[in-house]
């Protein structure tokens, strides 16, 4: 597993990349030490357990300049292929729904639901989306409630408002 670091405008960024694709993305953080600690804590793995971070390189590095360029504020479809192992049948069609929520638009959890084949699930679809690893790549950020209100973000509230606001999407 490559597990990598790179710096964006709003921060580090650190991720695990595995031979099926991107398996985990710290959104920004303060430092890069900071990112990879997150990044173990997420893996649910000591620190020590990590190879060191790298820079990234392959499609790592394709991902982390679609990132970089999607801070900068250009309209990015992330093209990175995601690591599906350990999310249940129900999880992926969500998040796989989710995913193709186009940039600078949102849908409601609801909609999800009803999209993944559960038009009674919008609850549920709150817990895959805090279930899920690759933030940005699937791009939780943008479901919201049906009220309109952002809901939440494992990322923080604050961050959420950023990322729809930097898509112009509220």
């Amino acid at each position: 597993m490559l597990i990598f670091s790179f710096c964006v405008p709003p921060g580090w960024m650190a991720g695990a990349w595995s031979g099926a694709g991107l398996r985990l993305l710290v959104l920004p953080q303060d430092s890069p030490d900071t990112a990879v600690q997150k990044l173990a804590f997420d893996m649910r793995v000591p620190l020590s357990a990590l190879p060191g971070p790298r820079p990234p390189t392959g499609p790592a590095e394709v991902l982390a300049e679609e990132i970089d360029r999607y801070f900068r504020g250009e309209k990015i479809a992330f093209s990175a292929p995601v690591d599906w192992g350990g999310y249940t049948p129900f999880q992926r069609r969500v998040l796989e729904c989710t995913r193709a929520v186009p940039y600078g638009e949102v849908a409601t959890y609801a909609r999800i639901a009803e999209r993944a084949g559960s038009p009674a699930g919008a609850r549920a679809v709150g817990g895959v989306m805090r279930a899920n690893r690759t933030p940005l790549v699937v791009p939780c950020h943008r479901v919201i409630a049906s009220s309109g209100s952002p809901g939440g973000f494992t990322g923080g509230l604050e961050m959420k408002k950023y990322l729809l606001k930097l898509e112009n999407a509220i």
